[in-house]
């Protein structure tokens, strides 16, 4: 009987290192070399690096966001009527010189418009303190020579025949050719011996230009203290304040 019998020959073994089949009488592997009487371990496979956590996104600040949309806001509708101004500031004798800042230089003090309820008359501007007199009475006076008297009272301007408000309220009823001037154009009055005006959202606008200085377009519902001698253009209708 010979040594090895034909139908007893066993089958190849897989490499413990780099898996090749290798028959069982070689002592060692022929692709990776590695020794079957004393193997070395097998080499551990790296494990999978563990995807990393993307980091969440941040929420919108909401405080932040509803302070630049209100400062927005506010910037566009003063734009809006800054370019009203240089459109219409040309009319009745008036430079198309935009205004000045009044936030900005040595005149920042001087500015036209005012607090309301702001205090005592010591506290408002130079120029505003020279022309507050112990005499409480104003008058408006049109290019064509027409004068109105103005007081404590309440008072309005408009295309209307009367006041449209149903106030008590001294009205001034005036027209343009052009129908320039709203049916309540302007609301002003007297506060501590000082005359205001207030744009009633007109659509062609008011225009304040003292002596001096540059014209300014009003903002509607804003309040303007006005010195004698400024002129007030409404429309095209041109007022002088005495």
């Amino acid at each position: 009987m010979s040594l090895f019998e034909r139908d007893d020959v066993a089958p190849p073994e897989p490499c413990s290192r780099c898996g090749e089949l290798v028959v069982r009488t070689s002592l060692f592997c022929p692709k990776c070399g590695q020794s079957r009487v004393n193997p070395l371990p097998k080499t551990p496979e790296p494990e999978p690096d563990e995807p990393a956590e993307e980091p969440e996104a941040a929420e919108p600040d909401t405080e932040a966001k509803a302070e630049e949309e209100e400062k927005r806001s506010t910037l566009s509708r003063t734009t809006d009527w800054i370019i009203k101004s240089i459109s219409r500031v040309g009319q009745g004798g008036h430079t198309d010189e935009p205004a000045e800042d009044a936030s900005e230089g040595p005149g920042a003090e001087d500015a036209l418009v005012e607090t309301r309820g702001g205090g005592p008359t010591s506290s408002w501007p130079s120029r505003l303190q020279q022309s507050s007199r112990a005499q409480t009475r104003f008058v408006l006076a049109t290019a064509d020579g027409r004068q109105f008297t103005l007081g404590e009272t309440l008072s309005g301007v408009g295309s209307a025949e009367e006041s449209p408000e149903g106030e008590e309220m001294w009205w001034i009823s005036l027209t343009a050719p052009d129908n320039s001037i709203d049916p309540i154009h302007l609301r002003c009055g007297v506060e501590d011996g000082l005359f205001w005006i207030e744009d009633a959202n007109s659509i062609m606008g008011t225009v304040i230009s003292e002596p001096g200085r540059a014209p300014l377009q009003c903002i509607p519902f804003e309040r303007y203290f006005v010195v004698r001698g400024a002129d007030l253009q409404l429309g095209s209708v041109l007022l002088t304040l005495q």
